[in-house]
């Protein structure tokens, strides 16, 4: 290499560490730049005062208290059948007529046996008081009048039996029968019920047992229908013990208001084992149940607070009156942690 080259290598060396000197310098001179997160925007609200309620949500049908079966004592023709579904009945009215001839003939018939025998009887026993029977005529004559009173008064009840009568007032649930049928004691004429007194029969779970045993008296009960049928109820009985199958116990109810209510209705039965006024903030603010989210004193970060879950409705929950000032994070809690920076866009900030 000449001397010239020498130099020219010299001088691409200087230029080369000028150069980087001054990009040391210039890059060491510039402050360095902090990444901010943007703030997560959020709706706030203030705890409200709410009714909460406790309560039990199950469904079931509507049930007569008593269903009554009409079962004919006789069996017969039906000559008379002048009910039909939906009637309503008296005690001891008429619902159907069997036909009575046979039993007609059949009393004619052992009334008959009873007044021959009455008569022999009549004439042997006097004859017993003069000395011209024996014990023995008079004790056997009088047997087998016994028992042809018995026929004629069995006769005479089969007779009335060919009326069939009701045996409770209500309405007539069922009517599977008609005139010139056959009735007999297998098939009932009709099915009775008392539409003043229905029940309702759910099965319950077995880890309210206790809720719903030891307070049977304290608890409130509503039954409606999904076209807005309403009626308070009351227990009538609670079942002793719980079905290891299904793991329920059977809860029975009666309707205290069961106007525009019928058997086989589906209904929703709502127990409320519980009922209080609170603060209270939507379910859907809480962190699956882990806790909650406030705004911080200064409104510029989201601050965890791990309450314990109050009662719920479902809807909402309560929280103690210590936070009935604070802001609560109701929305935009997907992803949100303690120490976040929160924009208020909604809710109630002031």
């Amino acid at each position: 290499m000449g001397k010239r080259g020498i130099i020219k290598y010299i001088i691409l060396i200087v230029a080369f560490i000028a150069v980087m000197a001054a990009l040391i310098v210039f890059f060491g001179s510039r402050s360095a730049v902090e990444y901010s997160a943007p703030a997560r925007p959020v709706e706030v609200m203030r705890p409200e005062i709410r009714t909460i309620r406790e309560t039990i949500e199950l469904t079931g049908y509507i049930e007569a208290e008593a269903m009554i079966p009409v079962v004919p004592f006789v069996s017969g023709t039906i000559e008379s059948y002048p009910i039909k579904a939906g009637d309503t009945v008296a005690k001891d009215d008429v619902i159907a007529e069997i036909d009575r001839k046979p039993y007609e003939l059949q009393k004619a018939q052992a009334e008959a046996a009873y007044l021959g025998l009455s008569s022999s009887y009549e004439r042997v026993d006097a004859l017993y008081r003069k000395g011209a029977a024996t014990e023995q005529d008079r004790e056997m004559l009088k047997a087998q009048l016994d028992a042809a009173s018995a026929q004629l008064e069995l006769a005479d009840l089969q007779l009335s039996y060919a009326s069939v009568t009701a045996p409770v007032s209500g309405t007539v649930l069922m009517a599977p029968s008609a005139a010139g049928s056959i009735a007999s004691s297998e098939s009932p004429l009709a099915v009775i019920a008392d539409l003043s007194d229905l029940i309702v029969s759910v099965k319950v779970g077995e880890r309210y047992f206790s809720a719903v045993a030891d307070k049977q008296d304290a608890l409130g009960i509503e039954i409606s229908t999904p076209d807005g049928g309403f009626s308070e109820a009351e227990i009538v009985s609670v079942s002793p013990y719980i079905d290891p199958t299904s793991k329920t116990f059977e809860m029975k109810v009666r309707l205290l208001s069961p106007e525009g209510f019928i058997p086989g209705m589906f209904v929703r039965i709502t127990i409320i084992l519980s009922e209080t006024e609170s603060y209270a903030l939507p379910s859907y603010a809480s962190m699956a149940g882990s806790g909650l989210y406030m705004l911080s004193e200064d409104g510029t970060v989201a601050e965890y607070a791990a309450i314990d879950a109050g009662i719920s409705d479902g809807s909402w929950s309560t929280v103690t009156a210590e936070y009935a000032s604070r802001l609560f994070i109701v929305r935009g809690l997907d992803g949100i942690v303690s120490g976040m920076p929160v924009s208020v866009v909604g809710g109630m900030e002031e």
